[in-house]
């Protein structure tokens, strides 16, 4: 009769353990949808506590760039992606088909708005055209923040900017000291030809007053700038190459390029390489394919100026999160930094950091 008893005991001890391991799951929800990035999803395993009130939705940031998917704007879009990444919010890029596309990007603007954006960063392709839209949206209450370009109005958050009269100043140093480094006699007549993506960018303008400024002080007069003869391509490298072609041919003297952005100074390097013009000395903007394999290549007389654009988005993307978030600026406009970059130093650890997005 004990081992009997002591038998029904044993089953009904195992039947609990098995109802115990068998018993109900809660169950987990995804977490929050992202449309070009998302932040940090590790507790999205985790069981919600009872009373836990819903996790706050992921902000959004939109950010308008000038030529989406230009070799340029690329880096910019990858800063600002990474950013979203990092700091867990959504990330929508945009952007128009060339430069001249203004009106496109008035458009955009209004969609980013209507979109219920959280915040918005924008590169103005005009410093006139798009003053009232970026201020509109600014007054209405949307945190702006300004990359690569500015624009005529003080509304708007903030600013993350190449200082581009002191890189347009860096470039014209950079041009005489490379043309008397091959020993260009200062007492022949020579000039320096220039295409500009743009007669709108603030940025451009800029870049051309420093260059304009710093040549003035210091090139001999025998030298001269073609100002009047600027040639505007639209941002196109192939409408650049063009004018390269054309400026070559017309001036026997010639003995400069100055290309302000990176789509004049993609243009005006094809325009070198087609030709074997190894004589012309050309200072451009930014670290394209193209610009790095003419710098590499010593039989050129070539400098580019470097831009940190990368942080520009993924600084931008941040600033406007944080604004978003409720926080607040203590430093209006930021300027991003510059380094002239030719065959000499261009493996240096620090060109690379940038290049690199470091």
């Amino acid at each position: 009769m004990k081992k009997l008893t002591a038998l029904v005991l044993a089953l009904a001890m195992m039947c609990a353990l098995v109802a115990c391991a068998t018993g109900d799951v809660p169950s987990t929800s995804p977490a929050g949808s992202g449309t070009s990035t998302t932040g940090d999803s590790s507790a999205a395993n985790d069981p919600p506590a009872p009373n836990t009130p819903p996790a706050a939705e992921k902000k959004t940031i939109y950010i308008l760039v000038k030529v989406l998917g230009n070799q340029y704007w690329s880096i910019v879009e990858a800063g600002a992606r990474k950013a979203g990444e990092d700091l867990g919010c959504n990330v929508v890029i945009i952007g128009t088909a060339a430069e001249s596309e203004v009106e496109k990007q008035v458009a955009l603007l209004q969609d980013a708005v209507s979109a219920k954006a959280d915040g918005i960063v924008i590169a103005p392709l005009d410093r006139k055209a798009m003053a009232a839209p970026v201020s509109e949206q600014f007054k209405a209450g949307i945190p702006i923040i300004l990359i690569d370009s500015s624009v005529d109005t003080e509304d708007y958050s903030a600013a993350y900017l190449t200082d581009n009269i002191a890189a347009g100043r860096l470039a014209a140093e950079a041009m005489l000291t490379k043309l008397r480094a091959i020993g260009t006699p200062e007492d022949k007549e020579g000039v320096i030809a220039v295409t500009v993506g743009s007669t709108g960018s603030q940025a451009i303008i800029d870049r051309d007053d420093g260059f304009k400024e710093y040549w003035d002080a210091n090139a001999p007069a025998a030298w001269k700038v073609l100002w009047d003869e600027i040639k505007v391509n639209d941002g196109d490298a192939q409408k650049a190459l063009t004018f390269g072609q054309d400026f070559i041919t017309s001036y026997p003297n010639l003995i400069g390029f100055f290309a302000p952005n990176n789509g004049s100074t993609v243009g005006f390097v094809k325009a070198l390489e087609e030709s074997g013009r190894t004589d012309i000395t050309m200072v451009g903007f930014d670290f394209s394919a193209e610009m790095e394999a003419i710098v590499r290549n010593a039989d050129y007389n070539v400098a580019t100026v470097l831009q940190r654009q990368y942080y520009m988005g993924y600084d931008g993307i941040k600033k406007a999160l944080e604004i978003a978030n409720g926080g607040t600026v203590t430093e209006k406009v930021v300027d991003t930094g510059v380094m002239v970059v030719d065959n000499a130093n261009v493996d240096s650890a620090e060109v690379q950091n940038v290049v690199n997005g470091g």
